[in-house]
C-alpha cells in the first residue's frame, strides 16, 4: 500500500488512532485500517440504492456503477433480486416521492430536530407500487417513470457542472418541474383522489 497508494497509506497513518477505536476498539490490530463489518463486504459490489438512516425526508440515491461502500449503519443499502418486479430507476422514483415520504413519516420514528429513523423495518413496510406488464397502461406509467427519473439523473449531473448563477437557476427549474411531474405520476400509479393529494402535498409545506 505505502509503494502503490502512498497518498492513502499517510491518509491512514494520520487516522490510525481513530480507526482503532472503530466498533469498540475491535478494529484495532494488524488489519486496523480494513473494511470491519466483513460480512457486509461482497454486497458492496453490486449496484444498490442507498438510504441514509437518519432524515428529514425519506431519500435515496442509485448507486449503478457500484462505486461506493455502505457502512450500513448511516447509510442503508437495498439491493434488488433477480426477479424483482421493479427495478433500481422506478423504485427511486417512489422512494424519493412525496407520497412515500408521507406514508414514511406517519409510519416511522421521529428525533429531535425534524428527523426520522429510515432503519430497515421501516423501509421494509413501505406500500411499492409493482406494474402489471400485460396491462399496456402500466407498462406505459412505467415507462414513463424511468423516462423522468433518468432525466432528474442527468439535470442533477449538469448542476453539478454548470458554473455560472443563471445556468444553475435554469437547471434547477427543470429539476422543480421534473419533480412535480414525478410526483404527479406516483399519485395516478396509486390512485390517489384530489383530496388525498391535498392531504400529502399540504403535509410537504
Amino acid at each position: 500500500m505505502k509503494q502503490d497508494f502512498p497518498l492513502a497509506y499517510d491518509y491512514l497513518q494520520k487516522t490510525r488512532d481513530l480507526l482503532d477505536k472503530r466498533d469498540r476498539g475491535s478494529a484495532k490490530g494488524a488489519r486496523w485500517y480494513r473494511y470491519i463489518r466483513t460480512q457486509n463486504i461482497g454486497l458492496q459490489a453490486f449496484p444498490k440504492l442507498a438510504i441514509p438512516r437518519l432524515v428529514h425526508r425519506l431519500c435515496a440515491a442509485y448507486d449503478a456503477n457500484a462505486d461506493f461502500c455502505l457502512d450500513n449503519v448511516d447509510v442503508g443499502g437495498v439491493i434488488l433480486s433477480e426477479n424483482s418486479p421493479v427495478g433500481y430507476i422506478y423504485l427511486l422514483g417512489l422512494l424519493n416521492s412525496k407520497l412515500l415520504n408521507y406514508y414514511f413519516k406517519n409510519n416511522s420514528v421521529p428525533f429531535r430536530g425534524g428527523f426520522f429513523s429510515a432503519n430497515r423495518q421501516y423501509i421494509e413496510r413501505l406500500p411499492i407500487r409493482t406494474i402489471d406488464f400485460s396491462d399496456p397502461k402500466g407498462v406505459a406509467r412505467h415507462d414513463k417513470m424511468v423516462k423522468l427519473v433518468e432525466s432528474m439523473l442527468d439535470l442533477h449531473k449538469q448542476l453539478q457542472e454548470v458554473g455560472t448563477p443563471h445556468e444553475k437557476t435554469r437547471i434547477q427549474n427543470q429539476i422543480d418541474y421534473t419533480d412535480r411531474q414525478i410526483d404527479a405520476l406516483v399519485y395516478e400509479l396509486y390512485g390517489l383522489t384530489e383530496d388525498e393529494i391535498a392531504i400529502v402535498e399540504e403535509s410537504t409545506k
